[in-house]
């Protein structure tokens, strides 16, 4: 176990903005957040992320196709989604999930409500990866989505094509019924892309939240940690930390870059770099999407 201790010249606890403050995790907890100067006996913690020119925001909640991620060109319908779902083996599913991912991790998402038809996928991709993930059903595969521990959540979705009684509801294949747009559906050619054009993602995110029956994103005491640190020390998003309240909440699409995410015990981001989804990776993925854009035609 590790203790990590979040400094910033702005932390947003998803309440409040501190100005000049800190945050202590501790077994993946949030043990203390306050203004610094940091008291001593943090000071010595394991991993020490952030300082000045930071901007520290609760994780961002998105539900995703991720393994649809080489078909989002094609504008795939849900029920498309479903048969492709069901033509591949998991490892698989997994493979190609993984650049979506890490757009997600890379936009400070923490919790990934993953579209798919059992909780192999997101519980395969949390023990791999890290973070937290859900899992959501499109009503029309017949599946009904059960809860399993080690799923932050399980729902059902429906959309065009794929109609029926369901949780959340897809619309025009960018968005939910509820929440005008979620991050994770890709329409575009990168998420990061379609995250910018986002108005309110901390908005979208708690209303998928409330949508998934999980709690709103703060960081508190007492709250498994779900962090994210902008860099905006530099060009783009630089000075963002010295604006009003209602710009610093802009800084998830303004291009600041992602420097650290923490979901619970995991680091998933380290001075901007992802972790535990590296070059090979891609590739593999790749290698895959060519071989089954093939044979779809």
């Amino acid at each position: 176990m590790i203790d990590v201790l979040v400094t910033g010249s702005v932390v947003f606890t998803g309440e409040r903005l501190i100005r000049d403050g800190y945050v202590y995790v501790k077994d993946g907890k949030v043990d203390s957040v306050g203004e610094t100067p940091v008291p001593e006996d943090y000071s010595y913690a394991t991993l020490l992320l952030g300082g000045p020119g930071r901007i520290v925001v609760p994780g961002l909640t998105a539900l995703a196709s991720t393994a649809a991620y080489p078909l989002r060109f094609r504008g795939a319908s849900m029920a498309e989604r479903v048969n492709y779902y069901r033509g591949l083996d998991v490892k698989t599913l997994m493979i190609l999930s993984l650049p979506a991912v890490y757009e997600l991790h890379m936009s400070g998402v923490t919790t990934i409500i993953v579209e798919g038809l059992t909780p192999e996928l997101p519980l395969g991709l949390s023990e791999a990866v890290g973070g937290f993930y859900g899992l959501a059903v499109p009503v029309c595969s017949g599946v009904e989505p059960k809860y399993v521990p080690g799923l932050a959540s399980a729902l059902r979705v429906s959309g065009p094509g794929c109609e029926g009684e369901a949780d959340v509801v897809e619309v025009d294949g960018r968005g939910f019924r509820g929440s005008r747009r979620v991050l994770g559906i890709f329409r575009g050619a990168s998420l990061f892309l379609a995250a910018s054009r986002v108005e309110d993602p901390l908005g979208e995110s708690l209303e998928l939240r409330k949508a998934a029956m999980l709690p709103p994103p703060a960081i508190k005491q007492g709250r498994i940690a779900e962090i994210a640190v902008f860099d905006v020390s530099r060009p783009p998003a630089m000075m963002l930390d010295i604006a009003s309240e209602k710009e610093i909440l802009k800084v998830y699409s303004s291009g600041a870059r992602l420097e650290s995410l923490i979901a619970g015990e995991d680091v998933l981001v380290d001075t901007g770099e992802h972790l535990y989804i590296v070059e090979r990776s891609f590739k593999e993925a790749r290698s895959l999407s060519e071989k089954i854009l093939r044979k779809l035609g």
